[in-house]
């Protein structure tokens, strides 16, 4: 066992199932949505999120059960930073999240804003759905609307894509 008691946290780890859900401990304080987003984006869509700011924790639901896993595998393996502050990652208890969407406004409009980054980059997986999506362009157009934190080009850097930088 380690000083930090890092193996003890391993072992919760182990203890939870695994699941679309993932909870998110020990973040910095005054993180943002954005920045607990860009920590599930390589992996695949993530589609909800809780912040609990006075704990300093998050839930992150991402697309799918297999993303998730891939997800805490590899920060199993290489340690999660937000802000340079190393973070720790396991499965939730919760299959899903189920947020009140006027409570958790930000973090919805967050969400829509990388959902249609992801969407725009792929091909609707639905026959039937129209893909209105406009062809793919070398300009990237970000608009910022209610800024509480400074937006530095490093953070517009973490939430786009890795093909679009």
């Amino acid at each position: 066992m380690t000083a930090n008691g890092s193996d003890t946290k391993k072992q919760r780890l182990d203890e939870s199932p695994p699941s679309r859900v993932l909870h998110i401990r020990k973040l910095p304080n005054e993180v943002s949505e954005t920045e607990v987003i860009a920590l599930g984006l390589p992996f695949g869509k993530v589609t909800n999120i809780l912040m609990l700011k006075g704990k300093n924790q998050a839930f992150l639901e991402l697309g799918t059960e297999e993303a998730a896993i891939t997800m805490v595998n590899y920060y199993t393996a290489v340690t999660p930073q937000v802000r340079n502050t190393p973070v720790f990652i396991q499965y939730s208890n919760h299959k899903e999240l189920k947020t009140d969407s006027a409570l958790n406004q930000r973090a919805q409009a967050v969400l829509q804003a990388v959902s249609a980054v992801q969407d725009g980059s792929s091909p609707s997986s639905d026959p039937g759905v129209l893909d209105l999506a406009p062809p793919p362009s070398p300009v990237l157009r970000i608009i910022i609307d209610n800024m509480f934190y400074p937006v530095t080009l490093d953070v517009l850097q973490q939430v786009t894509p890795e093909h679009v930088v």
